[in-house]
C-alpha cells in the first residue's frame, strides 16, 4: 500500500509489463468547441510523452528531440491563421459579402416574423370572438326508444291477429309478433329521424302514415262488431299520431342541425385561418433561426481566425515547449518505473 492507501502497481512486483499504448493516445481531442491553441499544446504534450514512454529512454535522445521539434513546428504552422482581411483577400471578401447578405436576410425575416406574430394574434382574436358550435344536435336515444316501443305496442296486436295467430303457443305467438313489430317501429323511427334530403324529408312521415292507414284497413277488414271497429280505428289514430309527432321532432332536429352547421362552418373557418397563420409563423421562425445560425458560424469563423493569428515564431516556440515538456515527463515516468514508483498511471 502507498501513503494514500492505494495498492502499488502490480506489474512492479509481479514482473508484469505495463499495458501497451499507441503513439497517438490522447493526442487528438474530438470534443467540439475546444480552444484550438489549447488543443495544440495538449496534443503535443501527449505526443511527446507517448514517444518517451514507448522508447523507454531514461534520458533525452537527440533524434527524438529533433523529430518532435520539427513536428511541433509543423503543427504550429497548421494551427496558425492569417488575420481576417476582406480588403486584401478575395476569399475573405466573399465571406464578408455573404455575411452582409445574411444580415439583410435576417432583418427582413425579423420583420416577417413580427407580421406573422401579429397575424396569429388577430386570428386568435377572431377565433375567440366566433360563436362556438358545440356538439352536433342529436335525438335522445331514450326518446327514440320510447317511440319505438309506442309504435310496437300498436303494431304487435295487428300482426298477432292477422299473421301469427296460427302459432299454437300463445307466448311464442306474441313474442314473434312483438319482435316483428319492433323491427317495423325501429325502421320507421330511424327513417324519419335520419331523413336529411330536402326534397325527400317528407318521405318517412308519408310512409309512416300510409303504413298506419294500411294496418288500420287490415284491422277493419277483420273487425266484428262496433267495438272491434272502434279499437281498429283507435290504434290507427295512435299510429298516425305517433308518426306525425315523430316528424315534428325530426323537423325541429333538422332546423337545429342547419343552425349548427352554420356555426360550425364559421368556427372551422376561423380555426383553419388560425392554424394556417401558426404554420406560417413556425416556418418563418425556422428560417430565421437557420439564418441566425449561419451568421453565428460566420462570426465564429472570424473569431477563430483572429484567435489563431498569433506571431508564428512565438506559436512555434509554444508548440516546441509543449512537446518537449511532454517528452521530459515521459522520461521521468520511465525513470520512476525503473526505480519501481511510477509517477503517472499507465
Amino acid at each position: 500500500m502507498n501513503s494514500n492507501g492505494q495498492k502499488a502497481n502490480s506489474y512492479h512486483h509481479n514482473n508484469f509489463e505495463p499495458p501497451p499504448i499507441h503513439p497517438l493516445d490522447n493526442v487528438f481531442d474530438s470534443a467540439p468547441g475546444r480552444d484550438p491553441l489549447l488543443q495544440m499544446q495538449t496534443g503535443l504534450f501527449e505526443l511527446g510523452c507517448n514517444r518517451a514512454r514507448l522508447s523507454g529512454a531514461s534520458k533525452p535522445i537527440p533524434e527524438d528531440i529533433h523529430a518532435l521539434e520539427d513536428h511541433a513546428r509543423s503543427i504550429a504552422r497548421d494551427t496558425y491563421r492569417e488575420k481576417f482581411d476582406p480588403d486584401n483577400n478575395a476569399l475573405d471578401r466573399m465571406h464578408h459579402a455573404e455575411y452582409e447578405r445574411l444580415l439583410e436576410q435576417r432583418e427582413e425575416m425579423e420583420k416577417g416574423v413580427a407580421h406573422a406574430t401579429a397575424n396569429v394574434h388577430d386570428a386568435e382574436k377572431v377565433l375567440a370572438g366566433t360563436a362556438k358550435a358545440g356538439p352536433k344536435p342529436e335525438v335522445s336515444v331514450w326518446l327514440a326508444t320510447a317511440f319505438i316501443v309506442a309504435i310496437t305496442v300498436t303494431v304487435a296486436p295487428t300482426l298477432h291477429d292477422l299473421l301469427f295467430y296460427t302459432i299454437s303457443d300463445p307466448m311464442l305467438s306474441w313474442f314473434t309478433s312483438s319482435i316483428c313489430a319492433s323491427f317495423i317501429a325501429a325502421m320507421l323511427t330511424w327513417a324519419i329521424l335520419s331523413g336529411r334530403r330536402t326534397k325527400w324529408a317528407w318521405a318517412g312521415v308519408a310512409a309512416g302514415v300510409v303504413l298506419g292507414l294500411g294496418l288500420g284497413a287490415l284491422r277493419l277488414s277483420s273487425a266484428q262488431g262496433p267495438s272491434e271497429v272502434l279499437f281498429a280505428v283507435g290504434l290507427t289514430i295512435i299510429e298516425v299520431s305517433a308518426v306525425l309527432l315523430l316528424e315534428w321532432l325530426a323537423s325541429g332536429l333538422r332546423v337545429r342541425e342547419d343552425e349548427w352547421r352554420l356555426f360550425k362552418l364559421g368556427e372551422d373557418k376561423a380555426l383553419a385561418c388560425r392554424d394556417a397563420e401558426l404554420v406560417d409563423l413556425a416556418r418563418r421562425q425556422k428560417r430565421l433561426q437557420e439564418v441566425s445560425d449561419a451568421i453565428a458560424r460566420k462570426i465564429a469563423y472570424v473569431e477563430d481566425r483572429t484567435h489563431r493569428n498569433v506571431h508564428l515564431p512565438e506559436l512555434e516556440a509554444v508548440a516546441i515547449k509543449a512537446v518537449l515538456d511532454g517528452y521530459n515527463a515521459g522520461i521521468n515516468e520511465n525513470i520512476g518505473r525503473l526505480r519501481g514508483a511510477s509517477g503517472r498511471p499507465s
